[in-house]
C-alpha cells in the first residue's frame, strides 16, 4: 500500500477571499507532498530502482526518478531519456540523456492519450493510479469551523483512507462532516506530486475529466491552475490575494443523490466549465493544470463520494 510523506503547510486560510461563501481550497488541512518510504518502480523499461535512506519514488515509463532526502542513490540507472530529480537534498543519480533539476524544483509531467484513469480506488490506497506519469494523493481540507472525516491531517502521519464499497465496485472516496461556517470543506488530489510539492501537470491529450459521484449536498467540481492559485501556494501564480481561487468548476454545480451518478467536465465548454467571476478572470489552460478538488459549501452537514476519476 502506498502512504505519503509531507511537507510544511503551504495552504493559507481563506480568509484572504473575495467572498467567503465562494472561497475554495483555502485549506486548514495540508495537501500530501511526495511518498513514502522505500517505494519502487510502477513499470516501464530504464526505470531506476534506488536504495536511499528516506526513500525514493521512480515514475512508470522510466522518465522522472525522484530521490526525496535520501543518501546517494544505488542500483539501477535513469532510461536513455530519463530526467533526474533531486529532492531534498538526495545526491543525484545518473543517467544517459537524463538531466538533474535542484532540489526542491518541480519537473513537467505530460500525460498521454491512452493513460485516461486517474483513480478507480481498486487499490485501496490513497494514491491515484501512476499512469501518464502522475503523483499525486488523496487529502480532505476545511475552513477549521467543524468536524470533518477524515480529518485533514498536516503531519502525514495518518494518510487518507478509501471507503469500502464504490461505484468501481471495491473502494471510493469519502467525506463527511458538520456544517461548516465560514467558507466549508472538501477533498482532492494533486495530478503532479514531485519534489515535495503541488507541481503542474500538461493535460492537453485530454478532452476533459469524468467522476462518479454520490451524496447528500451539491459540490464544488474545481480544477485548480497556477493563474487561479495563490503565488504563496505550490505552483501558483496569482498575486491578487483578494481576487484568487475563483477556480474553474463545473456549473451548475451537480447536487448530489444517494445513487451513483457520472459527470463530465469538458475543458472546453465554457458555459458548463467556468469561474464563479468573483476572482481574477483568466482562460483555462489545460496543459497547466495543478491540482482537482470537490468542495461542499458551508452551512449543511454532508456525506460526499466520488470513484472512478478519469481523464477523456
Amino acid at each position: 500500500m502506498k502512504t505519503r510523506k509531507l511537507s510544511l503547510a503551504t495552504f493559507i486560510l481563506g480568509a484572504l477571499c473575495a467572498s467567503l461563501s465562494a472561497c475554495s481550497a483555502q485549506s486548514s488541512g495540508t495537501p500530501p507532498r511526495g511518498d513514502a518510504t522505500g517505494n519502487t518502480s510502477s513499470g516501464g523499461t530504464g526505470n531506476a530502482v534506488s536504495s536511499g535512506a528516506t526513500g525514493n519514488v521512480v515514475s512508470a515509463g522510466g522518465s522522472t526518478v525522484v530521490v526525496n532526502g535520501g543518501a546517494t542513490s544505488v542500483g539501477g540507472t535513469v532510461g536513455a531519456a530519463g530526467t533526474t530529480v533531486i529532492a531534498g537534498g538526495g545526491s543525484p543519480v545518473t543517467g544517459g540523456g537524463g538531466t538533474t533539476a535542484t532540489p526542491g524544483s518541480c519537473v513537467m509531467a505530460v500525460g498521454t492519450a491512452t493513460d485516461l484513469s486517474i483513480d478507480d480506488l481498486e487499490d485501496g490506497d490513497n494514491a491515484i493510479q501512476a499512469i501518464g506519469q502522475r503523483t499525486g494523493y488523496w487529502y480532505t481540507y476545511n475552513d477549521g469551523t467543524g468536524t470533518q472525516t477524515p480529518k485533514p491531517d498536516p503531519s502525514g502521519v495518518v494518510p487518507f483512507k478509501p471507503t469500502m464499497g464504490g461505484h468501481s465496485p471495491l473502494f471510493s472516496a469519502e467525506t463527511s462532516g458538520t456544517a461548516f461556517t465560514t467558507w466549508g470543506a472538501g477533498m482532492g488530489f494533486d495530478f503532479n506530486n514531485t519534489a515535495m510539492k503541488s507541481c503542474v501537470y500538461n493535460a492537453s491529450a485530454y478532452t476533459g475529466i469524468k467522476f462518479w459521484a454520490k451524496g447528500n449536498v451539491p459540490i464544488k467540481a474545481m480544477v485548480k491552475i497556477p493563474a487561479t492559485t495563490q503565488s504563496t501556494s505550490d505552483s501558483g501564480t496569482c498575486t491578487t490575494a483578494m481576487m484568487c481561487e475563483d477556480h474553474y468548476t463545473l456549473t451548475p454545480a451537480p447536487i448530489l443523490a444517494a445513487a451513483w451518478t457520472q459527470y463530465t467536465i469538458t475543458f472546453a465548454d465554457t458555459t458548463t466549465f467556468a469561474q464563479a467571476g468573483w476572482g481574477v478572470k483568466v482562460p483555462f489552460d489545460k496543459a497547466n493544470i495543478i491540482a482537482m478538488q470537490f468542495q461542499v459549501n458551508m452551512g449543511a452537514a454532508f456525506d460526499v463520494s466520488i470513484d472512478d476519476v478519469t481523464f477523456y
